[in-house]
């Protein structure tokens, strides 16, 4: 598994956000959306270096587990 900076991580769930919430016709897209924020806010939390590489896959576990 390879590590990504946070900022592209980040960069990446807002791009997907604005398109999820373009289409908010759908309920499943909407919460979609508002999960990715939710996700973008904790790593923002987390890594204030958004330099910083990260394992995506095993933080959005941890973000998971926290989410709930």
């Amino acid at each position: 598994m390879d590590k990504v900076r946070v900022s592209l991580v980040i960069q990446s769930h807002l791009s997907d956000a604005m398109i999820e919430a373009q289409c908010l016709q759908s309920q499943r897209l909407m919460e979609q959306s508002q999960e990715r924020l939710r996700f973008v806010k904790f790593l923002i939390h987390h890594y204030p270096d958004t330099d910083k590489e990260i394992l995506v896959d095993f933080v959005y576990e941890q973000f998971k587990k926290f989410d709930k």
